[in-house]
């Protein structure tokens, strides 16, 4: 059966990627602007400032493109190229990913795992309004393939709308583009027949995570 979401998430899923995009494209244009008045002498700084945003519009744009749109079903066994991606996403923001490949699972990866992880860093990433650090491990257990996303750093915390759509009877038209990623990345647990579980009984952390087939 077809993966199928409502219109609405759709839409949501796009204005927030529009309101992501919106800093680091608007501070491109600043810096092209100060550049056009060469009597104020900051071109140095005008460059800079263009690169580094350019380059952080660049990071959201093919992180995105892989954790929302249809090539992201299609990412293969490369980890260490979905760690690149996440360190890129994170670069411009108060958060660190420490994810070690040494530990990871041999063989064949269940066909749209590098989606869902996306996914569930970004939720993590969410989760922590002051920054801190994200923990990433794929482990084999006794139940399957565990995918799990450690959310640590000051308040960390879910945040209550999201946890308003992380349950079977959310209602579609109370989402937000504050809370949709967290009923979407629900809705890829579940086509691939698991579940997104949410531990948040550390203090200053949370963890979350996905069992995969048995």
């Amino acid at each position: 059966m077809p993966f199928m979401i409502d219109m609405r998430v759709a839409e949501l899923l796009a204005s927030r990627l529009c309101h992501d995009l919106v800093g680091p494209i608007g501070a491109v244009n600043n810096g092209m602007e100060l550049l056009e008045d060469e009597d104020l002498g900051m071109s140095e700084d005008a460059i800079q400032l263009s690169a580094k945003s350019a380059r952080q519009a660049a990071n959201i744009l093919q992180y995105y493109r892989l954790a929302y749109g249809m090539a992201g079903g299609r990412i293969g066994d490369d980890l260490g190229g979905l760690r690149d991606l996440a360190t890129g996403f994170l670069e411009s923001s108060k958060t660190t990913l420490d994810w070690t490949m040494a530990a990871q699972p041999a063989g064949d990866l269940p066909e749209g795992l590098g989606k869902l992880l996306l996914n569930v860093i970004l939720l993590g990433e969410e989760c922590l309004p002051r920054g801190g650090t994200l923990s990433v491990s794929l482990t084999e257990g006794p139940d399957g393939l565990e995918v799990a996303v450690t959310a640590q750093g000051t308040g960390a915390r879910l945040r209550e709308e999201s946890q308003l759509v992380l349950v079977d009877d959310a209602i579609i038209e109370e989402l937000t583009p504050r809370n949709v990623h967290g009923y979407f990345t629900r809705l890829l647990a579940q086509r691939m027949g698991s579940e997104l579980t949410i531990d948040t009984s550390g203090t200053d952390s949370l963890r979350l995570s996905v069992t995969l087939g048995g």
